[in-house]
């Protein structure tokens, strides 16, 4: 059996939300079927960590949510015969528990939690070299996350995948919602149609009836709140000016992936994404207002060039680097 946390006491709604994830990740949640966004770029993330993997390698999955990337590399090892310790680590219950659910039959994986209780009553994330205690990890993969870090921490992130490493170890990525100069016009960035949802429900009629029943604080706070489920794209500048001042090499390539209309509108809701249609109430109400606003996104994503009537083109990009 896996080590390490274990969901307790999860709300009715915590589950459903990591079960939503997972099924915008397989379809049905079958395992064996991930839809093709997910397949195929996972599939590069893969290709890029898999010449730094070997038996016996200590792995870290930063950012593992319902566990997507974790499953699609074990399948690929265990096909080849090749075992290693794998570290997943997340800080949403609700998802983590998924991949708990999911990969908890198995002894070589391990689970931790990255935030905890501070002394004030809040939380606060663990950082890296105290989660792995005395261990080095060969290989550290980061999967669609580090574009939902806040560009001022990145710094500090990468110092602690730098002192975590092992010599000759490696950190990969990857991410389809950072900005670059690189990017073909004819594609998008990942959270463009999700991020224009949230423009587009600005002012919706409904919604804005809800909001004015608030108190102007609790409007700035709730807005505030929904901003940061789909943050700004910040430029992959900022992630490889932190790598070099950590000492690491950047080797960088790219992926251009259909995101298809439907796998689009079961990944928006998601009732932790969907949530950037609040105060509308959850149900009919919400999504019936986020599937009119995601139809208009992506009418105007493909009017642009950047998709057809069918899906959008993300533009992925990988990064692996090694300590110099």
């Amino acid at each position: 059996m896996a080590t390490g946390w274990e969901p307790e006491r999860l709300s009715d709604a915590e589950v459903a939300d990591g079960e939503a994830y997972h099924r915008a990740l397989y379809h049905n949640g079958d395992t064996n079927r991930p839809v093709n966004w997910h397949k195929n770029s996972v599939e590069k993330l893969i290709e890029v960590a898999r010449p730094h993997i070997v038996d016996g390698s200590l792995v870290v999955d930063y950012g593992c949510g319902t566990g997507g990337s974790a499953i699609e590399l074990l399948k690929s090892l265990d096909k080849q015969g090749v075992k290693i310790e794998l570290v997943l680590i997340d800080p949403l219950v609700s998802w983590f528990s998924k991949a708990r659910e999911l990969l908890g039959g198995r002894d070589d994986v391990h689970f931790e939690l990255s935030i905890e209780s501070d002394s004030s009553g809040g939380t606060s994330f663990r950082r890296l070299e105290d989660i792995l205690g005395e261990r080095k990890a060969d290989v550290i993969i980061s999967s669609s996350t580090l574009h939902l870090i806040p560009a001022k921490k990145i710094g500090d992130l990468v110092c602690q995948f730098a002192g975590s490493l092992d010599e000759g170890g490696a950190f990969i990525w990857d991410s389809g919602d950072i900005e670059s100069d690189f990017r073909p016009d004819y594609s998008a960035l990942l959270h463009d149609p999700y991020r224009a949802v949230r423009e587009l429900l600005r002012d919706d009629e409904e919604r804005s009836a809800r909001l004015s029943k608030m108190s102007g604080d609790e409007i700035d706070k709730h807005e505030r709140r929904l901003d940061r489920i789909f943050p700004p794209p910040f430029s992959i500048e900022v992630i490889l000016e932190a790598l070099k001042d950590a000492g690491f090499s950047s080797d960088i390539s790219e992926e251009v992936v259909d995101f298809s209309n439907e796998d689009a509108e079961r990944f928006v809701l998601v009732p932790r994404l969907a949530e950037i249609a609040a105060p509308l109430l959850q149900g009919e109400e919400r999504d019936n207002a986020i599937k009119r606003a995601l139809n208009t996104a992506l009418k105007s994503i493909a009017d642009e060039g950047k998709g057809s009537e069918e899906a959008y083109r993300s533009h992925w990009i990988y990064g692996c680097h090694k300590l110099i």
